[in-house]
């Protein structure tokens, strides 16, 4: 396991709230070669700690991560007052995992993949009603993984902060950088 990612699980667990470490930040970079920013949800981590996020196809994300597959994901825990800064490349998985992520979901959850195209112009619909138990996989569902190259962590201390940062090598260097 890399020595930041047991750092990681400690704030989570120090913070007690289950969505410390779930709504993370992922930025991108647009075709225009203009940053993206968005809040998307942390599914989990596969054996080799990878991070994945689902997404949807027929989103801007998905395009911008086809062009250019660098990206950071940020998380902060309030009440630590510690922030994370995780960079990599993303991969879309086409395998098996994805079946196994999407039956992962809720109902409602699985529901969503069936709204209209993300970014879309708006058009009433009544997103309330029935899933109809969906079992099938949306066509537009994905699952990125992305394989992290280097963290930094920030941690807000008084009077003055701590931070450091780890880059992939052929092991994790570790080092204190300026705040």
């Amino acid at each position: 396991m890399p020595p930041w990612l047991s750092i990681i699980k400690y704030y989570q667990k120090t913070e007690s709230d289950q969505h410390s470490f779930s709504f993370v930040q992922l930025a991108t970079v647009s075709k225009d070669n203009t940053p993206r920013v968005r809040t998307v949800v942390l599914r989990g981590w596969t054996n080799t700690y990878q991070l994945i996020i689902s997404t949807d196809k027929r989103s801007e994300k998905y395009s911008e991560l086809e062009s250019n597959n660098n990206v950071e994901i940020c998380c902060f825990f309030p009440k630590s007052e510690c922030q994370f800064r995780l960079g990599g490349k993303s991969e879309i998985e086409m395998g098996n995992d994805k079946l196994i992520h999407w039956d992962k979901l809720s109902d409602q959850s699985k529901s969503i993949w069936g709204w209209p195209k993300p970014g879309g112009k708006y058009i009433y619909q009544n997103f309330n009603k029935s899933t109809n138990n969906e079992k099938t996989m949306r066509d537009n569902f994905a699952l990125l993984k992305i394989t992290i190259n280097y963290v930094d962590q920030l941690l807000l201390k008084k009077p003055i902060h701590f931070r450091r940062r780890w880059i992939r090598g052929n092991e994790w260097i570790e080092e204190r950088i300026n705040p």
